[in-house]
């Protein structure tokens, strides 16, 4: 193999790594024999891959669906039809015993380009089976269109950055946990406003969270000291606060994220009481739901909330690596993920959103990317990977979209915002 050009492919499939350097290659004769001439050989019932993914580093998984009479497959081989810098490899899919089923692999690509590989099992035995060719192209899904931000107490910069909202003009306003206080900028990212100093009276803030805008442009905050909800004006002039510590009706142990629907109602998380609470826009208590767990309706450290044009409400349920989606009043309605890095799951994920189409976005933290869904929690796609290029994430915490369909990431690690714009489905 050789070393000689900078490698531009890694595929690992539980654990086994192999970075893959070369130049454009062909299918190797070896592994092309279908099935070795024995009843033993195994076979290859499908492989399923999407046939786009992003060009930007980040993992996409796949699977191989197979049939094996004596449950002895060793190795699973990659054969390179077209591509380029691209190698062969195999790994062994540690399916030893199975005389059905599937197992994952996943592969990524940093340059856009169109990808055939060929796959073919070998047993202990060294029967194979016979070749299954699939292909998929390498797309630049994203495009950054602006970032802004950096490390500092400065204008424009962040320490702690948790919370992200947009107005209906398109600004963007953002919540430093540990410079408590907002920041107000254009839809480009120019500094209009900021507000919040460390304290408990009016228009003063502790741990600021969630942040959400309403029609009228009221900006209600989720304080996670003060254990209250503070209602603003566009300017950061104070209306309103409410809550206090506890777990009746009306207060919080940690409020988190924040959200209104479009009656102008207010939801709050509770990351410590595991619950929703609903409040009139004024702060009058309405309902609450949830408790500590893992079955439906409860909660495990819930953290962000979203609330699509009908009225259904979407909690991210961090701690469980999921996402609920209730009605109005807090009856369930659907659940989706688990903890994990494959298409549809979750590390710890903490902010929510969801588009004019209700299709929903999640900020995968732990895994450094967002991932995008249907309303009714069907995989549409993914993008990031960690880093500080365009396009990467270090800790996304939170995520928005605005009208035209602008996505807007805070991330802790990187201490910026980015503005992209994605192509994909």
């Amino acid at each position: 193999m050789s070393t000689s050009r900078s490698a531009r492919w890694l595929f690992v499939v539980f654990g086994v790594a192999l970075l893959m350097a070369g130049s454009v290659g062909r299918a190797s004769d070896e592994g092309s024999g279908g099935g070795g001439g024995s009843p033993l050989a195994p076979e290859i019932v499908a492989v399923d891959f999407r046939k786009s993914i992003p060009a930007d580093g980040s993992r996409a998984f796949g699977s191989i669906r197979f049939k094996d009479q004596d449950g002895d497959i060793a190795q699973v081989k990659f054969d390179v039809v077209e591509a380029v810098d691209f190698a062969p490899f195999s790994f062994n899919p540690k399916i030893k015993g199975q005389v059905a089923g599937s197992f994952p692999f996943f592969v990524f690509s940093k340059i856009p380009q169109k990808v055939t590989l060929k796959a073919t099992l070998v047993d202990e035995a060294g029967n194979r089976s016979e070749p299954v060719i699939f292909s998929f192209e390498a797309l630049t899904l994203v495009t950054v269109l602006n970032k802004w931000g950096g490390f500092g107490t400065g204008d424009g910069q962040f320490m702690g950055i948790t919370g992200l909202a947009l107005d209906a003009k398109g600004n963007v306003y953002a919540t430093d946990f540990d410079q408590d206080r907002v920041q107000k900028f254009d839809p480009d990212g120019r500094l209009i406003s900021k507000w919040g100093t460390q304290g408990n009276a009016n228009g003063q803030l502790d741990g600021p969270s969630g942040i959400v805008i309403d029609t009228a442009g009221n900006v209600y905050i989720a304080e996670a000291g003060n254990r209250r909800v503070q209602k603003f004006t566009d300017n950061g002039a104070p209306q309103l606060k409410w809550g206090s510590f506890g777990n009746g009706d009306g207060q919080f142990a940690f409020p988190a994220g924040v959200a209104v629907d479009p009656q102008g109602n207010v939801y709050v998380t509770d990351k410590v009481n595991d619950r929703v609470s609903k409040f009139t826009s004024s702060g009058t208590f309405m309902t609450r739901w949830g408790s500590r767990g893992n079955s439906e309706g409860q909660f495990n450290g819930p953290s962000d909330i979203a609330i699509d044009v009908k009225g259904n409400v979407y909690v991210l349920d961090s701690g469980n690596n999921r996402i609920q989606k209730f009605s109005s009043d807090g009856s369930y309605v659907l659940q989706w993920g688990m903890q994990g890095s494959l298409d549809g799951q979750f590390l710890t994920p903490l902010g929510v959103a969801v588009d004019s189409q209700g299709n929903v976005y999640i900020a995968d933290t732990g895994n450094d990317r967002i991932e995008k869904f249907g309303p009714n929690g069907a995989f549409i796609s993914k993008w990031g990977s960690l880093g500080s290029g365009d396009g990467q994430f270090n800790e996304p915490m939170d995520i928005a979209v605005d009208a035209e369909g602008n996505i807007y990431i805070a991330e802790e690690g990187n201490h910026r915002i980015q503005k992209l714009r994605f192509r994909g489905p």
